[in-house]
């Protein structure tokens, strides 16, 4: 038996009451890669007397609600950032969450290498960014972060993180506080099933990005020097030499191999991707774990969704996700 659907959407004006807004589709979505969750509505101004003026402007909340358990739950509060119209009465609003404030925001911090948790956390601070949690990680080369916004200079410190150790961590957003670890937490894990709820699912593999070579060096202003060359001796054989060139600053040079080292484990894996499309469940959406089950793609397990874009008509919703083919917390 199909879920009942049922969707409203509600805008706000400073110190007014909300109003609901119809609407023809709706498309609510985000992606691991980026600060903020995006709610893009199809609606029309003023088409006739069932369908008012919406009278929405830029900074007007805008929020999603489900009806799909019976009682009214917000998925999504943002602000309307982006206004679109047409000539056919065609409106088109755009509202980002929190996350907007992690984009329109710059830092300046210095660090001596310190751990990359206590780091991010006093970016968040400057900024006057409310922290929900944020999971201990290693420490991070010394540096000065400036003229970056709050997510760039994330993004940059979880790379180097990963580069240094292979684990993958994430930042998000969740009711109004930034959260940074390798997992979103979830009450329920989702099955999606071929001949069920499960649509359609796609499956690629590409080594476009692989590396089979690091090569470390070291440079001052009169020359470059050749630190270590880390080699994966089977894939170069396999897939040819394709180097990558890492330079290193004079206190990390003891380091040298084992950089190499892991950074040849995050480059020379053949890169997978995979998508599914499915009916929509509210619960699913990037950070989550879903368990997946398609023959011909050999898609099977649980799997942690790198984006989604849920697509809301009245009466039905349909979601894709892209999954992240890596090991979790790797």
């Amino acid at each position: 038996m199909l879920p009942r659907y049922h969707y409203e959407i509600q805008f706000q004006k400073p110190g007014q009451q909300a109003v609901r807004l119809p609407f023809t589709e709706a498309t609510w979505s985000g992606s691991r890669q980026e600060a903020k969750r995006t709610l893009a509505v199809k609606t029309n101004n003023g088409r006739d007397r069932f369908w008012p003026d919406a009278a929405i402007e830029e900074g007007d909340l805008m929020e999603l609600i489900s009806y799909v358990s019976g009682s009214p739950r917000t998925l999504f509060t943002g602000m309307v950032v982006d206004l679109g119209i047409t000539s056919k009465g065609d409106l088109n609003p755009v509202a980002y969450d929190f996350g907007f404030f992690l984009l329109n925001n710059d830092v300046v911090v210095v660090t001596t290498g310190e751990p990359a948790d206590q780091l991010l956390l006093r970016i968040f601070e400057q900024r006057g960014i409310p922290v929900g949690g944020i999971g201990k990680m290693p420490p991070v080369e010394k540096q000065t972060i400036r003229g970056k916004s709050v997510w760039d200079a994330v993004t940059d410190i979880l790379n180097q993180v990963y580069r240094s150790s292979g684990i993958r961590y994430w930042c998000w957003i969740d009711q109004g506080k930034a959260f940074v670890g390798t997992q979103r937490g979830q009450t329920k894990q989702w099955t999606l099933q071929q001949g069920s709820n499960l649509l359609s699912a796609e499956r690629k593999r590409s080594i476009a990005e692989m590396r089979t070579v690091v090569r470390v060096i070291g440079s001052d202003s009169e020359y470059v020097s050749v630190l270590h060359d880390e080699v994966d001796s089977a894939k170069a054989k396999r897939y040819g030499h394709l180097v990558k060139v890492i330079e290193l600053q004079d206190e990390d040079r003891d380091n040298k191999i084992s950089i190499a080292k892991q950074e040849l484990e995050n480059l020379s894996r053949v890169k997978e991707q995979a998508s599914v499309t499915a009916l929509g469940i509210d619960d699913v959406i990037a950070g989550t774990r879903i368990e997946i089950y398609e023959e011909l793609t050999k898609l099977s397990g649980i799997f942690t969704v790198f984006g989604d874009s849920h697509t809301i008509r009245p009466g039905y919703h349909e979601m894709k996700l892209d999954l992240q083919m890596e090991v979790s917390g790797r």
